[in-house]
């Protein structure tokens, strides 16, 4: 069926216990379980995110088997099964598939597919053997066809024999319905019955449920599509054939009737309709005791509405009887599951809700689990299976009642019968027993018998305080699970399983488990921890212990520190930084060490554990850095007038720069540009305090200009910067007429010639450097 978000589970018992059916898988990842108490709690261990077809089976003590959607088959590891691909169904079919058990043999199975709305691959079966894979099974044979097209319909009903089954499903663009003994040989030849309305012609009639009578007495069709119905018919589960009993309208302008289920005495019938353009959907009850169709139609009852959004999130779909005798009802995109209470009541009495069952951060669709609805019959219920308890008993809700009597299958007691409506039994010993209840009615006798196992109570041993060590806020994460085998002791973790609660309440009633790793909220803070069988989740004891977190050592942080090698082999003193000086403590270095400071002269990573007398350490990383003052190193470029200095010094360290002036700003640069003339120093500081080195240096040049006005400044006119380099300079005016020669390590011209002081204006230069090098220039005389 090709819908948004629809998804349908077919869940099969095959044995005499509710068992099997404990377990179900089906929307967006979603699971349930009956295992734990009579009503179910959510699962999120499942790998099925499907929109319709899947099937779960479980063993008769409740232990996941395997499960499917129609086209991939899941152990009960949740892994794909060897073969386990590739199943003819469709996740969009309404029954993609359905589990039978193979009669007399407990470990090969049936997985019977149906293609999506009438498509080619048909009816289809493929074989488990669960021997194979160390016992988690395998697919042997696989899409073995046996009839092409269907409906999206199919299901099982228990022969007369109480030994074989009879599949049943639907021809397309027929009214044939097709039935399939499986014996403890093999499948047998199909038994017609050409019955009901003819489904065709529209892909959308071969979509909704088809479902059995817990009794085995009826079939059930919800027909969608236009001129959508719900028919009601007599099987023979003896012949295999099929009788048309009633057919109710159940029309809408979009889809229609779609989910389908009886209550578990047989007695009424409950359909689910699905008005797509007005967001409606409904569930409608129908008296089907009678078997007159008239008096079914008459008793049409409309026992829940639903109005979704434009998403049609919340819309009823799929319903489930399930071992508790309740209908569980699904709702598309929705974290709840709704429910029927009381499906035996007849109206409103039935008590629909919603809002039943969360499933956590999962979601269902359309679909829910099927089963061999023979197994989910009316029955005695049953509770406490812990060994050395009372077990519970409760006859089911029949009429006319006269009488009653029990027996428990205990013939080591001496009260192996009572005559009681809700006896209780202790067992003699552990071990699966099998209780028989017959009812005297008014007008008939009737025997009902189900297997119990009564196991061994679960001990509890006491674990010793769980103690770590933390930081100053006194917490920890703590894994729980550590203690699992202290509270085990000699039981198999197999067998049992633990979880753990903030309070004694909670582990009472398996409340709010806690996450496998915590943070404690106190210091110390009790924890309770129930251990209970894996068969029967309320056999269980409860014990207690303390999460208790001790104090770390308090440390400096991890630092990085510099060792000078141009003090080598002085050595600097390492702490181990502790900072309760009052804690007594040991001292381990990676040194081999094992005092609080210790003394190096050499780079590396020293790091020290520090131990407190609660066993608790803590670390501490000193990183030791070389460094040192640097070598002097550098060169002068460019020419007189434009000069640049480059500092390339030589050393272990990070070095910065300042020129002239010690005290002065350094830069990071080692570039100085535009020097003047003169004489300079230049400093280079290694920032990781191993000292200040500088040198000596000078660069020649000249003035543009000078004053020779007998003030002392700028009174005369020469080159700047050591006179070792300067040959000769020879100073003319403007017309090339020689003035004046200035002689090495004069003062320089004063701006006279003869004893006269010249005029202001420029004068020019000719200078001959000791290497050859001719400078030509002009300057001003200002007076």
């Amino acid at each position: 069926m090709r819908l948004p978000f629809f998804i349908i589970i077919f869940f099969i018992n095959f044995a005499y216990s509710q068992s099997p059916a404990g377990i179900w898988y089906f929307g967006s990842k979603a699971g349930i379980s009956f295992n734990t108490g009579s009503n179910p709690v959510s699962l999120n261990d499942g790998q099925l995110d499907t929109f319709e077809g899947c099937a779960t089976l479980c063993d008769d003590s409740g232990n996941l088997l395997f499960y499917t959607n129609g086209v991939k088959i899941w152990n009960r590891n949740h892994l794909v099964m060897p073969n386990g691909n590739g199943l003819f169904g469709d996740p969009s079919s309404t029954q993609s598939a359905i589990i039978i058990p193979k009669p007399n043999n407990t470990n090969i199975f049936y997985v019977f597919t149906v293609d999506e709305i009438g498509k080619s691959n048909g009816l289809n079966y493929s074989i488990i053997d669960l021997t194979l894979d160390n016992g988690l099974g395998d697919v042997t044979s696989k899409n073995n066809a046996l009839i092409t097209p269907t409906l999206e319909k199919i299901t099982v009903v228990q022969h007369a024999n109480g030994i074989n089954f009879w599949v049943i499903s639907h021809k397309y663009n027929s009214n044939q319905f097709v039935c399939y003994e499986i014996t403890p040989s093999g499948i047998n030849a199909p038994i017609t019955s050409n019955v009901g309305t003819t489904l065709g012609n529209d892909p959308q009639r071969t979509i909704g449920y088809m479902k059995s009578s817990p009794n085995g007495e009826f079939v059930a069709c919800a027909n969608s599509g236009t001129g959508s119905e719900m028919q009601l018919f007599k099987f023979n589960n003896t012949s295999g054939q099929l009788n048309l009993l009633s057919t109710s309208s159940l029309n809408s302008n979009n889809l229609g009737a779609y989910g389908i289920e009886f209550s578990s005495n047989s007695k009424f019938l409950y359909v689910s309709r699905i008005d797509s353009p007005s967001f409606t959907s409904q569930i409608f009850q129908y008296d089907v005791e009678s078997q007159n169709t008239t008096l079914i139609n008459q008793s049409k009852t409309l026992v829940a509405e639903f109005v979704s959004d434009e998403f049609n999130i919340g819309t009823i779909a799929a319903l489930q009887l399930a071992p508790n005798q309740k209908i569980y009802v699904a709702r598309n995109n929705c974290a709840f599951l709704g429910v029927i209470n009381s499906p035996n009541t007849p109206g409103l009495g039935c008590q629909f809700i919603p809002n039943a069952v969360s499933l956590g951060s999962n979601v269902c669709y359309y679909g829910l689990p099927s089963f061999i609805t023979s197994y989910l019959g009316l029955n005695f219920t049953s509770s406490n299976f812990c060994y050395g308890s009372a077990t519970e008993f409760k006859i089911p809700e029949i009429e006319n009642v006269i009488s009653q009597s029990w027996n428990f299958g205990d013939l080591s007691s001496s009260n192996n019968t009572s005559t009681l409506e809700e006896p209780s039994h202790i067992f003699m010993a552990t071990g699966t027993y099998t209780v028989t209840l017959t009812i005297q009615t008014a007008t008939t006798t009737k025997t009902f018998t189900k297997q119990i196992q009564i196991i061994a109570s679960p001990v509890a041993y006491q674990p010793t305080n769980f103690i770590l060590c933390g930081d100053s806020n006194n917490t920890a994460l703590f894994t729980l699970s550590d203690k699992n085998n202290e509270i085990l002791g000699s039981q198999s973790p197999s067998d049992y399983s633990i979880s753990y609660h903030l309070s004694l309440i909670e582990a009472e009633n398996n409340d709010n488990p806690l996450p496998a790793n915590y943070t404690n909220i106190s210091n110390p803070q009790t924890i309770f921890a129930r251990i209970q069988a894996n068969v029967v989740g309320e056999c269980s004891d409860i014990t207690s212990f303390q999460l208790i977190v001790k104090p770390k050592p308090q440390l400096d942080s991890d630092i990085e520190i510099f060792y000078c090698l141009n003090s080598f082999p002085d050595k600097i003193i390492l702490s181990a930084g502790n900072l309760n000086t009052n804690e007594v403590l040991s001292f381990q270095w990676s040194n081999g060490e094992t005092t609080q400071t210790i003394q190096v002269n050499e780079a590396g990573i020293y790091s020290v554990q520090i131990t407190n007398s609660f066993g608790c350490n803590a670390t501490r990383t000193i990183t030791v850095v070389n460094s040192e003052k640097a070598t002097i190193n550098y060169t002068i470029e460019g020419s007189i007038g434009n000069y640049s200095l480059v500092v390339n010094p030589i050393g272990t360290g990070n070095y910065v720069y300042s020129l002239d002036y010690s005290d002065g700003i350094y830069q990071t640069s080692n570039v100085f540009e535009n020097i003047i003339a003169g004489n300079h120093i230049i400093y280079v500081k290694d920032l990781n305090g191993c000292g200040v080195v500088f040198g000596e240096f000078y660069v020649i040049g000249y003035p543009l200009y000078f004053t020779p006005n007998g003030d002392g400044i700028n009174d005369f006119w020469n080159f700047k910067g050591s006179f070792l380099d300067i040959k000769t300079i020879a100073i003319f005016d403007r017309y090339g007429k020689f003035i004046y020669e200035i002689e090495p390590n004069s003062p320089g011209w004063d701006g006279t010639s003869n004893k006269r002081n010249l005029p202001s204006t420029d004068y020019w230069f000719y200078a001959v450097l000791k290497d050859g090098q001719e400078v030509k220039g002009h300057f001003t005389l200002k007076r």
